[in-house]
C-alpha cells in the first residue's frame, strides 16, 4: 500500500483505518525509510491478518515497536522479513505479548537490525509451529547473548541456515543448550562470522542427526576448542565445506574424533585458515570414502606439521584435491 514511500514520516491519520477484514499486510510499509513513529497503528485490528511478511522492511529510522504492542497476530503464519533492515531498531519489547503460535515462517524477521542487542521481548513467544528460522538475526551486530530465546520450542524447525550470521559480538550461546533442533536439515552458516564466539559448549547436547548441510556453520568464529561437538551425530551430513574455516585459535580437532562423516562428499576448505591448528589426530578414523571435493581443506594451516592422521583415509572417490595442504 505504501511500498517505497521514502518520504512518508507521519502516519497518524491511519489510526482511523478499518483493518479488521484485511488478511494480507505484506510489504505495506516496505522501504519507508523516513518512517520513525508507528504509534498511530496501536489500535489497529489485525486479528484476521495471516501474512505480515516484509511489512516494515527497510524502515531504517524505526527504533521501537511500541505502536504494535496491542496487536492480535494470532492468525499470522508468515512473519518473514517483517523488520528486516530496520537499522535503528533497538527495542522490541513491544512484541512481548504477541501470540505467534500459528507462525511457520520467521526467516529474516530481524535481519540487519544492527542496533538490536536485547531479545528479551521474545522470551514468551510460542514458535512451536515454526519451520523456517533462516537468517532471522543475521547482521544483529550488537547482539552479545541469546537471552530471551532459551525456552523457544524449535521442534518443527528444519531450516536454521545463517540464523546468527555476522552477529559479531555474540559470545554467549549457553541459552541454546535445551533447543530441540532434531528436525533441522540445514545448518549452513548458522554462526558464520560470529567473531567473538569462542565457547560452543552450549550446543553439546544438540541432536543434529537429520542435518545434511553444515557448510560455513562456524566459519570465522573465534573457537578455542570444539570438544562441545564430540557427541554430535552428523551421519546424514553431506556438505562440510568451510565448516570451521577461519577459526584462527583452533589448535586441535579432538572433539571430532568420533564423527561419522561417511555420507560427506564436500570437505572443501573445511579448516581453511586455521592458523594454530597443529594436531589433526582426531580425524584419523574418519571414513571419507564418499568424499569427492577436498580442495583447500587445510589451506593456510600454518602450524600443521604432522599429517599422520590422514594416512588411512580412503580418498579414492576424490576428484578435487587442489591446494588441500597449501600454505
Amino acid at each position: 500500500m505504501f511500498y517505497d514511500c521514502i518520504s512518508l514520516k507521519n502516519i497518524e491519520e491511519l489510526k482511523f483505518l478499518d483493518t479488521k477484514e484485511i488478511k494480507n499486510f505484506s510489504s505495506m510499509f516496505y522501504g519507508c525509510k523516513s518512517l520513525s513513529d508507528i504509534e498511530g497503528l496501536e489500535n489497529w485490528n489485525v486479528s484476521n491478518g495471516n501474512n505480515f511478511s516484509y511489512m516494515f522492511n527497510g524502515c531504517k529510522l524505526l527504533s521501537d515497536l511500541k505502536g504494535l504492542e496491542k496487536w492480535n497476530v494470532s492468525n499470522g503464519n508468515n512473519f518473514s522479513c517483517m523488520f528486516e533492515r530496520c537499522e535503528l531498531l533497538s527495542d522490541i519489547k513491544g512484541l512481548e505479548n504477541w501470540n505467534v503460535s500459528n507462525g511457520n515462517n520467521f526467516s529474516y524477521m530481524f535481519s540487519g537490525c544492527k542496533l538490536l542487542s536485547d531479545l528479551k521481548g521474545l522470551e514468551t513467544w510460542n514458535v512451536s509451529n515454526g519451520n523456517k528460522f533462516s537468517y532471522i538475526f543475521k547482521g544483529c551486530e550488537l547482539l552479545s547473548g541469546v537471552k530471551g530465546l532459551e525456552n523457544w520450542n524449535l521442534s518443527n524447525g528444519n531450516n536454521f541456515s545463517c540464523m546468527f550470521e555476522r552477529c559479531e559480538l555474540l559470545s554467549d550461546i549457553k541459552g541454546l543448550e535445551n533447543w530441540n533442533v532434531s528436525n533441522g536439515k540445514d545448518f549452513l552458516g548458522m554462526f558464520y562470522g560470529c567473531k567473538s564466539l569462542s565457547d560452543i559448549n552450549g550446543l553439546e547436547n544438540w541432536n543434529v542427526s537429520n542435518g545434511n548441510n553444515f557448510s560455513y556453520m562456524f566459519s570465522g568464529c573465534k573457537l578455542v576448542d570444539i570438544e562441545g561437538l564430540e557427541n554430535w551425530n552428523v551421519s546424514n551430513g553431506n556438505n562440510f565445506s568451510n565448516m570451521f574455516s577461519g577459526c584462527k585459535l583452533l589448535s586441535n580437532l579432538k572433539g571430532l574424533e568420533n564423527w561419522n562423516v561417511s555420507n560427506g562428499n564436500n570437505f572443501s576448505e573445511m579448516f581453511y585458515g586455521c592458523k594454530l591448528l597443529a594436531d589433526i589426530e582426531g580425524l584419523e578414523n574418519w571414513n571419507v570414502s564418499n568424499g569427492n571435493n577436498f580442495s583447500c581443506m587445510f589451506y593456510g594451516c600454518e602450524s600443521l606439521s604432522d599429517i599422520k592422521g590422514l594416512v588411512f583415509w580412503n580418498v579414492s572417490s576424490g576428484k578435487v584435491f587442489s591446494y588441500m595442504l597449501f600454505g
